[in-house]
């Protein structure tokens, strides 16, 4: 695991872009069902209203972070306005400047790995973060509990994304891409900063510049201004109104597609390019279950140390958040 990739893996034109046309077309397909149901099925995967906030359910509109962090005034305006943002133009804009922003990486991407490396990186991150995310909010929605473990108060679900033109199952086609393009950038920067270390450290870099972005961009992004995500309240320790759950998220999925990305060449020279993308592709997936089944006794342990220090509620941090 201590390996430098110092070059691209040699171009395999009738693979590389045989790979890149089936995989659209699936990746496609999904994406454009997705949006249909959450659109115009959306009792299907019970999508909340954007304008009636009184039916949300798992959590209620008052179990959410939002709402805490929300004047009188501010609530009131949501109860009668909707989550803010919604216009078509809006829409519009947060996916067509998602998809221009990932595209100055996936060439960047291209110009240094190649095509089937930056490739890879795009639709495994794009695969990685949409089914983690989708398959959280799908929890906590049909469940009505959630993975967090509350210290003093019960929590309700986990939390959905409100903007989206597009979507894969649950999760807006620009988050998909957001995290493509944070994580190429960590990942890269990680590279230059320790070009000579070992690929776990680059990977606890990489996954440590994601997670200090997200500090400062969830804030903001669930601010009452935005609302671009709600998050059910009564997580053990909640970090500018956000569990800190996400923030361990972001890193650990860095963390572990970073290594996963960077040991492609490898697999490629043991299977060959067809068999290293397919295993590529089916370890992403189980990492993917693993980091969602990691969440559980990490906040459980947690919890256990709280209560052993005395604390009865969830902390915030700073107080008042």
């Amino acid at each position: 695991m201590e390996h430098e990739m110092k070059f691209p893996p040699p171009a395999i034109p009738g693979y590389d872009n045989k790979f890149v046309l089936w995989v659209s077309v699936i990746l496609i397909i999904v994406v454009l069902y997705s949006t249909y149901l959450h659109h115009f099925r959306p009792q299907i995967l019970r999508v909340p209203s954007n304008t009636d906030v009184s039916t949300w359910t798992n959590p209620k509109f008052e179990e959410t972070c939002v709402y805490d962090r929300m004047s009188d005034a501010e609530r009131a305006k949501v109860r009668a306005e909707g989550v803010p943002g919604n216009t078509l133009g809006d829409i519009l804009f947060l996916d067509i400047s998602s998809i221009l922003v990932a595209l100055l990486c996936f060439f960047h991407a291209r110009k240094h790995y190649g095509k089937w490396m930056a490739f890879c990186f795009l639709i495994g991150s794009f695969v990685f973060t949409g089914l983690q995310e989708s398959m959280w909010i799908l929890y906590g929605r049909f469940t009505g509990t959630s993975a967090m473990v509350g210290l003093g108060e019960q929590v309700y679900g986990t939390y959905w994304f409100t903007k989206g033109g597009l979507w894969f199952f649950e999760t807006p086609v620009s988050m998909c891409l957001g995290w493509f393009y944070v994580a190429y950038g960590c990942v890269w920067m990680a590279s230059k900063a320790l070009p000579k270390s070992g690929l776990v450290k680059r990977a606890v870099l990489g996954g440590l510049l994601a997670m200090t972005v997200d500090l400062w961009m969830d804030p903001v992004a669930t601010s009452p201004e935005l609302m671009s995500w709600v998050w059910a309240t009564g997580d053990i320790i909640r970090i500018f109104g956000i569990p800190q759950t996400n923030f361990l998220g972001w890193f650990l999925l860095i963390f572990v597609f970073a290594i996963l990305w960077e040991t492609l060449p490898l697999w490629e020279k043991r299977l060959g390019r067809a068999k290293a993308t397919g295993y590529f592709f089916i370890v992403v997936i189980a990492a993917d279950l693993a980091v969602l089944a990691f969440q559980y006794p990490w906040c459980r342990a947690l919890r256990g140390i709280l209560v052993a220090m005395g604390f009865q509620h969830g902390l915030q941090i700073p107080p008042g958040w």
